[in-house]
């Protein structure tokens, strides 16, 4: 008699079970953010997602486990937003620092500055984990590929310059561009008594002194 093996489905989540997971997931975004992987506790993220602990475990994983799933889940449309504003830069800009540095911020930028907090929460912790040797495996993962094929645009458009100069460059403008998303306060701090010039100047100005950096680091661009 030909035995036939017995296949068990696996029930889809319901539609209570998504909502509590995107709930962990987004309240998780937030504490990490605010406190770091160190100061969150897996009680905290319960607490903002009104759920039992249990439920962060069951949809999470243990901390270091959620951690990287928080981190993990908005890198494939920030590359992807990435990619997409390199290729419209085309292979011939009239300004290749600034250019290319815009399109590899602006992604990040306008999502984080247009008016979603867990844009913002997600910036903070590209920050946190930019910032701590613990995470460097994660950040090669996630956001080395892109971040190489920018590299390589830089290279092609200032041939003259060393791959270290160009790797250089790109590390000191991804710094600036988060700071700007951590420590937007302290331009006002460190300027009272003028007005707040709002984020699109500080977004140009952000872009304006990066291009100038790169231009002084790299050199002439190829013509």
């Amino acid at each position: 008699m030909a035995q036939h093996a017995v296949t068990t489905r696996k029930r889809a989540p319901s539609r209570r079970s998504l909502e509590a997971r995107a709930r962990i997931f987004d309240a998780a975004e937030q504490v990490f953010a605010e406190r770091g992987f160190e100061g969150a506790s897996i009680r905290d993220i319960a607490e903002r997602a009104r759920v039992q602990k249990a439920s962060v475990n069951f949809h999470g994983g243990a901390k270091e486990d959620l951690f990287e799933r928080i981190v993990t889940r908005r890198a494939d449309e920030l590359s992807t937003a990435r990619i997409a504003a390199l290729e419209a830069v085309g292979p011939c800009p009239r300004d290749p620092a600034a250019e290319l540095i815009a399109a590899f911020a602006m992604p990040l930028l306008d999502r984080a500055f247009g008016g979603d907090p867990q844009w913002m929460a997600y910036a903070r912790l590209i920050a946190i984990v930019s910032a701590d040797p613990r995470w460097n495996d994660l950040t090669a993962r996630l956001y080395d590929p892109v971040a190489m094929t920018y590299a390589r645009r830089l290279s092609a458009s200032y041939p003259d310059a060393s791959p270290e100069d160009v790797a250089a460059g790109m590390v000191f403008s991804v710094s600036a561009m988060l700071a700007l998303c951590t420590s937007q306060w302290r331009i006002t701090a460190l300027s009272p008594g003028n007005p707040d010039p709002g984020r699109a100047a500080l977004i140009d100005r952000l872009i304006d002194y990066c291009a100038a950096g790169m231009t002084t680091l790299l050199g002439a661009p190829v013509r």
